[in-house]
């Protein structure tokens, strides 16, 4: 804060320049912005779990991915067409393929599988947001990187929340467990995927290269949304809006908030911002899908955003 300047009289009033807006006022509209796209951030994030829930009420799982996937990649290729983007090639084309179907396609359609079988928007979240530690453990052998004993402990804590999240509301049903091991192939997609697309993807650019990751995506999730399920989805009013969501908000909006941030603030401070999804994520799944919040999935929560939140500053 500034102090006040004391009155000036005649000549020397007159002889000191307008000192414009008080110091730090520019400092503290950007601490407010980024906070303010820090919070959308994860409230875009938490809300992809949440429209997953209600999209599957009219879809099956890899149709309702592919119609994602297929929507927010024309939309981002029509951008880069008008902003004259040049689209990837080659070896960069293939391997922006390759990191989309892992990172996009068998993330989000093994998610809509396991919520589907059953798994609740909240425990999928937590699943997912070990991601930061399991991608840390596959750079070990792919990329060369070390792993701290304070990763090794966050990933020790967060499999505890986990478990504990489990625990309360365990089913041992096969369909229960399948949803459980879906989640953990989406897991597996999206650490190996990003493994991938920072070791062969550097050069991406963020509108051409999502378009072509999105479009991969939808082009290997309809494989099975044809086969499998025949095409099941049914075009309702409640429906278009729950797609819309998740092809403009989560696929483009989310995206570009996260890519803007990280140009901003660098990769360690976003990290951290994802180890608030779970909680959110539940909280929105309590009060939109009447999903209980017991007890014991309340400190597996705890557990694992704190196990993940500390690998990720010891490791910085």
């Amino acid at each position: 804060m500034t102090m006040p300047t004391p009155p000036l009289e005649g000549a020397a009033r007159e002889a000191v320049p307008d000192a414009g807006p008080p110091v730090g006022t520019d400092e503290r509209r950007g601490r407010g912005t980024g906070a303010a796209l820090r919070v959308a951030l994860v409230v875009v994030w938490s809300s992809g779990f949440i429209s997953g829930k209600l999209g599957l009420r009219h879809a099956a799982p890899y149709t309702f991915a592919t119609l994602r996937f297929a929507i927010a990649g024309l939309v981002l290729l029509a951008i880069a067409g008008i902003r004259r983007e040049r689209l990837p090639r080659g070896r960069l084309l293939l391997h922006l393929a390759v990191a989309g179907v892992l990172v996009q396609g068998v993330q989000f359609s093994s998610i809509y599988m396991g919520m589907k079988l059953g798994v609740s928007s909240g425990l999928a979240a937590l699943v997912i947001a070990l991601y930061p530690l399991t991608t840390s453990l596959l750079a070990v052998p792919l990329l060369g990187e070390r792993v701290t004993r304070g990763q090794c402990l966050g990933l020790v804590l967060g499999l505890g929340g986990v478990a504990l999240a489990v625990a309360d509301r365990i089913d041992l049903s096969g369909g229960y467990l399948l949803g459980l091991g879906f989640l953990l192939l989406g897991l597996l997609g999206i650490s190996y995927g990003t493994v991938h697309q920072k070791r062969h993807c550097a050069r991406m650019e963020p509108v051409g290269g999502n378009a072509v990751q999105l479009l991969a995506a939808a082009a290997a999730a309809l494989v099975p949304a044809l086969l499998v399920e025949g095409w099941s989805v049914e075009f309702t009013a409640s429906y278009w809006p729950v797609l819309l969501w998740t092809a403009l908000i989560n696929s483009i909006v989310g995206v570009g908030l996260l890519y803007h941030l990280l140009q901003r603030h660098g990769t360690s401070q976003v990290s951290s911002l994802f180890y608030l999804v779970p909680m959110c994520t539940a909280a929105f799944a309590a009060v939109l899908l009447d999903q209980p919040l017991g007890v014991l999935t309340l400190a597996g929560l705890v557990l694992a955003s704190a196990g993940t939140l500390l690998a990720n500053r010891v490791h910085r």
